[in-house]
Order: C-alpha cells, then structure tokens, then sequence
C-alpha cells in the first residue's frame, strides 16, 4: 500500500511538471471547471495557444463554459486588483474544486516546479502581462478589437498574487458588468512560444460620473530598445499612442502580430505597454498632450522572415 501511494504521489508530480502552465484563475473566468477531460483534447485555462484556428484559441474556446452570472472581478478605478496566476487551480484559493486538491505554495505560481515550467529561467527574465477590457457584456458581439488594454504588470508571471493597477479614469460598465480577459506571451529563450488568454466577467466600481470614454485601440508597434536584436535604441516614433489591442500572435487565423518565432511581442517597454495602470487609453486624455498623435503605417520592427 505504501509502494502504491509511492507510485501515484510519483506520477503527480511526473504529471504537474509536464502539464505545467500559468492560467488567470477566478470563478468569473470562462472555463474556471474545464478539465483535461471536458474537450477531446486537453484544453485545460492553462493550455497555452499556438497555430490554432480562431474558434479554437478565442477565449480558449471556452464560451460554452460560461461563469454564473454573480460571479465577477472587480476593478476598483485608481486602485488596483490582485488576480491569482498559477499553473494548477489547486495552488489557488480555490483549491476546493480542483481535481487534485490543495497544492498551494505560498507565492508561488507553480508548486513542486521550478520557474522553468512557467517558461522563465529567472525574475529577470519575465516579460510581463496584461489586463483588457471591453465594455460589451454580451461575448456574442465581442471581437478581438474590441478589447482596450488596460493595465499592465511587468514583472508577470513571478508571482502567484499578481497586482494589476487600475486606472483612476476607468468609466464603469454600461449594462452592470464588462468583459475582460488576461494576456501573456512569454520569453523566447525559455520553451516553445505561445500566446495565452483567459477571458472573465468584470465590473468597474468607484468609477466617476463624468469619467470619459476609453478610446478605439489600435495595434501596439515594436519600438522600443531591443538590444538582444541589435536594436541598443527605443524608436518613439514608432509607438502605437494611447489605447493598444492585445497582442494576438502565433496563431493559425485572428492575428494583429505577425513578429518572427524568436522575436515575440511583449507586454513591456518594447510595445510601449508601461508597467501598471495605462492611463492613456482614454478619450481625450491628458497623458497624451505633448505625444504625437501621428498614427504610422509601418509594421513593427521584427516581422516573420526579417532575421
């Protein structure tokens, strides 16, 4: 018996390491009880996307596993709001409806591995993630330009409690609740590449009444310095100014990113995406004065095929 529970705590931790990923987690998310046996393939929150055709990487392909209507995330305006990053729902608070039960690691986004398995060799080697909202609450309507990015965590993915500051501008949610949706997409050097998502139900509070509109998101353009690409200096010039798309990248259909497999677009300085709160992404905002509203028309600066 002892040889058995041996054996099956072995194949655990065999199974953790090669399944390990990061997901957003929060019962607001759709897909927050999908399983590795709910598909016919294993599209688990923290499967990560690559190649897939648009209905199989938009929301995970998740919609028909929707939140309860109750369950929300809260995004209280000119504050901020912890969300829980982890590579198992059992290393999260909500370990009770997890397969495997309670793992949880303190901090750490992925229990009995090393940060190998969220695909970083160091803390200096992440590269950042990000929070988008739409104000639409019916996901029927809502397409991939629709979402604006809205804050912005750069040391992502290091820790299990990640803070994502909320800009003070915030106007709340029309109907009662917005969508929103976690992004990431990881460094080159580390594993193979992927986009991830996870989409869930939000609601802005303490927004002001005459907050202002958020503003149509354009594409986010490599310009800043990239020296690992022989670029020692950030191009300004070519920053996308004010509210920014996610990035969708590597897939077979949907993308707005078409940069080389070792060259990903990232949610930090390279993108113009500033660590915390984005407080530009609004109609007539004030952080734009003094910026060029000059939207250019060429690609970023690495693109499929130029290195």
């Amino acid at each position: 018996m002892v040889f058995l529970r041996t054996i099956l705590f072995c194949l655990f931790l065999t199974s953790s390491v090669v399944h390990a990923h990061i997901a957003f987690w929060h019962p607001s998310m759709w897909g927050f009880n999908v399983t590795d046996h709910t598909f016919s393939y294993d599209n688990r929150p923290v499967v990560p996307l690559a190649r897939l055709t648009f209905d199989e990487w938009w929301f995970h392909d998740h919609l028909d596993y929707p939140p309860h209507p109750e369950d929300v995330f809260e995004l209280p305006a000119g504050g901020s709001a912890i969300a829980e990053l982890a590579c198992n729902k059992g290393a999260t608070t909500w370990y009770n409806s997890s397969e495997g039960g309670n793992v949880q690691d303190g901090d750490w986004p992925c229990p009995r591995s090393t940060s190998k398995q969220f695909h970083t060799t160091g803390i200096d080697d992440v590269k950042g993630c990000a929070l988008a909202i739409t104000q639409e609450a019916d996901v029927s309507r809502i397409n991939p330009e629709d979402f604006v990015v809205f804050s912005v965590n750069h040391t992502c993915v290091w820790h299990r409690f990640t803070e994502f500051q909320i800009p003070t501008d915030i106007p709340a949610c029309p109907s009662g609740k917005c969508t929103c949706a976690w992004f990431w997409i990881h460094s080159p050097d580390s594993g193979s590449e992927q986009m991830y998502m996870n989409a869930f139900q939000c609601v802005v509070t303490g927004s002001k009444p005459d907050a202002p509109a958020l503003a149509k998101p354009q594409v986010a353009r490599r310009c800043g310095a990239d020296p690992e690409h022989g670029v020692t200096q950030a191009t300004p010039s070519n920053c996308t100014v004010g509210a920014k798309q996610p990035l969708y990248w590597l897939q077979a259909e949907g993308n707005n990113m078409f940069e080389d497999y070792m060259g990903p677009p990232l949610y930090n300085d390279l993108y113009d995406f500033k660590d915390g709160a984005q407080n530009d992404i609004f109609v007539g905002s004030s952080y734009l004065h003094g910026r060029s509203d000059e939207r250019h028309t060429k690609p970023s600066r690495i693109w499929k095929g130029s290195f």
